[in-house]
C-alpha cells in the first residue's frame, strides 16, 4: 500500500460546470464514548448521484468498510490504495481527564488543577481533530482518483442516507443488507442504475467470490 503526504487533505472548490468533480469533506464530528460520528458532506457535479449537494452520517467501520472493499477488488489489482485512517483513539485523553476529576482535594493547588485540565483539554482536542483530519483525507484521495471516484461502494458510502451497518458483519452480510434496504426503501438511488448494470455487479461478485475461495483450496 502506498500513502501521501497530508499537504493535499484540503479539496478544491468544486466547479459544477464540470461532469467529474467530486468533493467530499468531514463538516462535523460528534465524539461520544465508544464511537465518532462523521458527518461526511458531498458536492458534485457527476450524473450518478442524485443530487449536487448531500450529507451523511458515518462511523469509523463504515471507512474501513469501504477501504477493504476496494483494496479486495481484482479490478483495482495494480493501484496504489489509499491507506485507511486510523481508528479513533482517545482513551488515554480520557483516562487522564477523568483521573484528574477524581483528584482527592488537596492534592493539587487551584492554579494546579486548572492548568493540568486545560493542557489535556488541549490534547484531547488536538487528538479529535487529527482523527477528523485523518478520516478526511482517505476520501479526499478517493474523491480526487480518476478510477476510484467512480467506484459503486464508494458512490453508497457517500450517499445511501441511512446507516450501513457493517460493524461485526462480513462482505456478504454486508451487501445483502445495503441492497435489502434499497429494495424495501424504493431507494431512487438503486433504481438509477439500469437493471444490466445491476446483474453486471452480482454477477461480478460471484466471479470473485469464486476465484478467491479456488485460491483458498489451492493455498491449503
Amino acid at each position: 500500500m502506498g500513502s501521501e503526504n497530508d499537504e493535499d487533505k484540503s479539496p478544491e472548490n468544486v466547479d459544477l460546470n464540470s461532469a467529474s468533480n467530486l468533493q467530499v469533506d468531514i463538516s462535523d464530528a460528534l465524539s461520544e464514548k465508544d464511537k465518532v460520528k462523521f458527518t461526511v458532506h458531498t458536492r458534485t457535479s457527476m450524473p450518478e448521484f442524485q443530487k449536487n449537494e448531500f450529507s451523511v452520517t458515518r462511523l469509523h467501520e463504515d471507512f474501513i468498510w469501504l477501504h477493504d472493499d476496494i483494496r479486495d477488488n481484482p479490478q483495482y489489482a495494480g493501484y496504489i490504495i489509499p491507506p485507511a485512517p486510523p481508528r479513533p483513539d482517545f482513551d488515554a485523553s480520557r483516562d487522564k481527564l477523568q483521573k484528574l476529576g477524581e483528584a482527592e482535594t488537596g492534592q493539587l493547588t487551584k492554579e494546579e488543577f486548572n492548568k493540568m485540565r486545560q493542557e489535556l483539554e488541549a490534547e484531547y482536542l488536538a487528538t479529535f481533530k487529527k482523527t477528523v483530519a485523518q478520516h478526511e483525507v482517505f476520501l479526499s484521495r478517493l474523491a480526487s482518483h480518476p478510477v476510484f471516484r467512480s467506484d459503486r461502494n464508494l458512490h453508497v458510502f457517500l450517499e445511501y442516507e441511512q446507516e450501513l451497518n457493517v460493524r461485526g458483519k462480513n462482505k456478504k452480510e454486508r451487501l445483502v443488507d445495503i441492497f435489502s434496504s434499497f429494495q424495501k426503501t424504493g431507494d431512487e438511488f438503486l433504481l438509477s442504475s439500469t437493471q444490466k448494470d445491476i446483474d453486471d455487479f452480482f454477477e461480478a461478485e460471484k466471479t470473485f467470490m469464486v476465484t478467491y475461495n479456488q485460491q483458498l483450496k489451492d493455498a491449503c
